[in-house]
């Protein structure tokens, strides 16, 4: 994988972060001024997105809270070889919108529907009550995992059975409130798990690229804002090292 990092601000959190400033090779790309991208992503602003992006999906992407989790299928419209999708996320993401619109509660679907080169998605992590919500005929698309399907007995991640280069979406809410905060109600992993699973991914499959979201937002109430913050700068500045010294 080519590890070229870009860091995608939306909300204007990454610029209360300095994970990106030691990799003097990051790209930090505004984003911010960009109309219609807060959980929803219209079609003017995924085509100003993808200007500025580069047009490319490969490298190590940083894309802000889980708001902006759609991100993930804007990438993917460029891809042009069969891909596996793999993605760690408290949510499924696979609800079908209101309106003809991407969203952060549907993206996965969206790649299904859109792409003609994804040929598997694996999901881990999810909330068993939000699968079992999906309509069947959606629910089916995606093979679905618990933490504790993918760890060995012995704490060893098993990756998924993927059969092509891998796209490796990452929400932080996946991990427990425990250890970070985020702006959607979280799961049970361990950073540590998410590391290592990205990790063993990069060191065992060909990766076409990883990104990140999971921020907790700049003006969120009940939680103390400057220690979160500092809490997921510093485990993105841990994913962002683990990543790049596995894709050298």
């Amino acid at each position: 994988m080519r590890s070229e990092t870009a860091i995608f601000n939306l909300s204007g959190i990454y610029e209360h972060e300095s994970f990106y400033l030691k990799d003097k090779s990051s790209r930090f790309v505004d984003l911010s001024d960009i109309s219609g991208t807060n959980c929803y992503c219209d079609d003017e602003a995924a085509k100003e997105i993808l200007s500025r992006a580069g047009n490319t999906a490969r490298g190590i992407h940083f894309i802000d809270s889980g708001n902006y989790h759609y991100m993930s299928a804007l990438f993917l419209r460029l891809v042009r070889e069969p891909f596996s999708l793999v993605v760690l996320d408290h949510h499924p993401d696979m609800q079908r919108p209101m309106f003809d619109i991407l969203s952060c509660g549907g993206w996965v679907l969206d790649v299904l529907e859109r792409s003609a080169f994804v040929r598997d998605v694996h999901i881990i992590g999810a909330d068993r009550i939000l699968i079992d919500e999906l309509e069947e005929s959606v629910r089916q698309r995606a093979f679905f995992y618990d933490v504790a399907d993918v760890t060995g007995a012995d704490g060893s991640v098993r990756l998924p059975d993927t059969k092509h280069p891998v796209y490796l979406s990452v929400d932080k809410d996946v991990i427990s409130e425990d250890e970070l905060a985020t702006n959607w109600d979280q799961g049970e992993a361990s950073g540590d798990f998410v590391i290592s699973f990205a990790n063993k991914m990069l060191s065992c499959r060909e990766v076409i690229a990883v990104d990140i979201c999971g921020e907790c937002s700049a003006d969120q109430d009940g939680i103390n804002l400057e220690k979160e913050i500092q809490v997921n700068d510093r485990f993105n500045c841990a994913v962002l090292s683990a990543l790049m010294n596995c894709g050298t």
